[in-house]
């Protein structure tokens, strides 16, 4: 299985990919997030209705296919929002009222260089007990799918993919840089940020990341051993086995690998038929049943293992042989599970992930964004 997991890998990453490249519109937008800002004079005083005016903006955002976080951490992209007050008046009556017609103007662009790529006017008004109350009742009727608004969205989509299409060479030139000053982290990072819907880009980016990962876990690889050797020091072979999991025939410290795995596949077996025995000296065949299926079939102690359970399995009564053949099957079912995901060579896919994502959120929290709706 290791011996081909790059290739087998390659293959997935490439279905992957084409599958992606084939779905429909709206997942397409999905995969493109917009973060919201609104400069700081929008509205200052009236917070309630600023706060509000924010809200509306990530709903637009949202209900457009374009909201949320992304995993991938990318904050360069924003949808931000100005309010012109166009009237403003105050009504004879008693208690007085508050009117006002207020001028929204809604911009998609790159919040980091200060570039509108999309923006549409649309106009509002409310009315109020007070100045707040009447911008708070002209936003709350801002529609997240009124036409232009939509199209406001639709061109800042396709201006952000051209921006990821024009600019991909030097994005893939600017990761290979850091992964050859060993900034491998960052690097995945900058890949994953580019859109699966720019397809191209996204399928180089991707290929780049694979081999990027691959030189991570071989810079990395004695340091890892290391830190393998301390967890089976503890006793702890299944974190032992996760960290060396990656590690393929192809790299240099494979030997040093191997050995370990060796060696935990030996503290596993005997820590799993320990545990078995000891709950079948107090009787407890649920949890025996739990340990021994812990044990694949690749185990050294494979064959003791169905041994032992035989023998439990003989002395039991007749409902305890019922609760036994089910607990033993779904246990041994699960761990199958378990060793297919974690053998699963699509699990390079997700470590490259795993790593973009744990890199951005080790970033500063707040993005200092330029203008864009002069």
């Amino acid at each position: 299985m290791r011996k081909s997991l790059i290739i087998v890998f390659l293959l997935s990453l490439s279905l992957s990919i084409q599958s992606q490249n084939d779905l429909g519109k709206s997942d397409d937008e999905a995969r493109i997030v917009l973060n919201t800002f609104v400069p700081d004079d929008i509205l200052e005083n009236a917070p309630s209705a600023r706060k509000l005016f924010v809200t509306k903006l990530g709903q637009i955002a949202s209900r457009n296919g374009m909201g949320g976080g992304g995993a991938s951490g990318n904050n360069r992209f924003i949808i931000s929002g100005d309010i012109n007050i166009l009237t403003k008046d105050i009504t004879a009556t008693a208690p007085p009222k508050y009117l006002v017609t207020i001028e929204t103007t809604l911009a998609v662009g790159d919040g980091i260089d200060g570039k509108a790529f999309s923006s549409e006017f649309v106009e509002f008004k409310g009315i109020g007990n007070s100045e707040d109350k009447a911008f708070i009742s002209a936003i709350r009727k801002i529609n997240p799918r009124h036409k232009l608004i939509k199209q406001a969205i639709k061109e800042g989509k396709e201006k952000i993919i051209e921006y990821y299409n024009s600019r991909c060479d030097f994005i893939l030139k600017e990761a290979s840089a850091l992964a050859d000053s060993r900034k491998f982290d960052e690097a995945v990072f900058l890949l994953n940020q580019v859109p699966e819907v720019t397809k191209e880009c996204y399928d180089k980016s991707m290929d780049l990341a694979v081999e990027i990962i691959k030189r991570k876990f071989e810079f990395e690889c004695q340091s890892k051993i290391a830190e393998a050797r301390a967890l089976i020091a503890n006793g702890d072979f299944t974190g032992a086995s996760q960290i060396l999991n990656f590690f393929t025939q192809d790299m240099d410290c494979y030997s040093d690998v191997a050995a370990l795995l060796k060696e935990i596949n030996v503290g596993l077996c005997s820590k799993y038929l320990g545990e078995a025995r000891g709950h079948w000296a107090n009787r407890n065949s649920t949890s025996a049943a739990n340990a021994l299926a812990k044990i694949n079939a690749s185990s050294p102690c494979y064959q003791e293992s169905l041994q032992i359970a035989q023998e439990i399995s003989s002395l039991l009564d007749e409902r305890e042989q019922r609760e036994w053949d089910l607990n033993y099957e779904k246990y041994k079912d699960g761990q199958a599970i378990k060793n297919r995901k974690l053998d699963n060579a699509a699990a390079m896919i997700q470590a490259a992930r795993d790593v973009g994502v744990a890199y951005g959120k080790n970033q500063p929290k707040t993005v200092t964004y330029t203008r864009i709706i002069k």
